[in-house]
């Protein structure tokens, strides 16, 4: 339930961050265009980035929050370039005994 309640969350914010952007918009009485395709793509950023935000930058638990596979919010986040660096490990000292 607390994830249901966390989704229905980021859904309000994000609704709010649309009606904030079409406050922006300036509207000069002609027939504005929206292209619906960078629509969405502007909000699936933004909710990958928000759920990723919510979970501590946890991949898993933002995959579990959107109701997504690791493996699609892993894809989502290579074709809008939103990988996280991650840390390399250092190298690994010769242990070796002589």
């Amino acid at each position: 339930m607390k994830n249901v309640d966390q989704l229905v969350s980021l859904a309000k914010a994000l609704a709010s961050e649309v009606e904030r952007l079409k406050a922006e918009i300036p509207d000069h009485g002609r027939n504005q265009s929206i292209n619906f395709y960078d629509e969405v793509e502007r909000y699936e950023i933004n909710l990958l980035k928000k759920a990723l935000n919510e979970c501590g930058g946890n991949q898993s638990k933002a995959a579990k929050l959107l109701h997504l596979k690791l493996t699609t919010l892993n894809a989502k986040l290579k074709h809008y370039g939103l990988n996280p660096v991650r840390s390399r490990p250092s190298p690994r000292q010769n242990t070796r005994s002589i």
